[in-house]
């Protein structure tokens, strides 16, 4: 595994336990980037303001370049 893929592996789980929702992050290799998928929870901009916020625990990983794809789950 690439510095790059465990420095994805570990802004998920960062972001995961920040947000307070599963965050998974992939490379999409359709377009070569980061895309970081999530359900419910914080919109798209507080999720990038808390991945800059830990981008100094993933210096591999410029997550300026990530794109961000919230989803919603209207069941229950």
């Amino acid at each position: 595994m690439s510095k790059r893929a465990r420095s994805a592996r570990r802004l998920a789980s960062l972001l995961t336990s920040k947000s307070g929702t599963f965050v998974r992050i992939y490379y999409d290799r359709q377009i070569r980037r980061y895309r970081v998928v999530w359900t419910n929870g914080p919109d798209a901009a507080q999720m990038f303001t808390f991945a800059v916020g830990a981008r100094d625990e993933v210096p591999e990983l410029d997550v300026s370049t990530l794109l961000w794809d919230r989803g919603t789950n209207n069941s229950g």
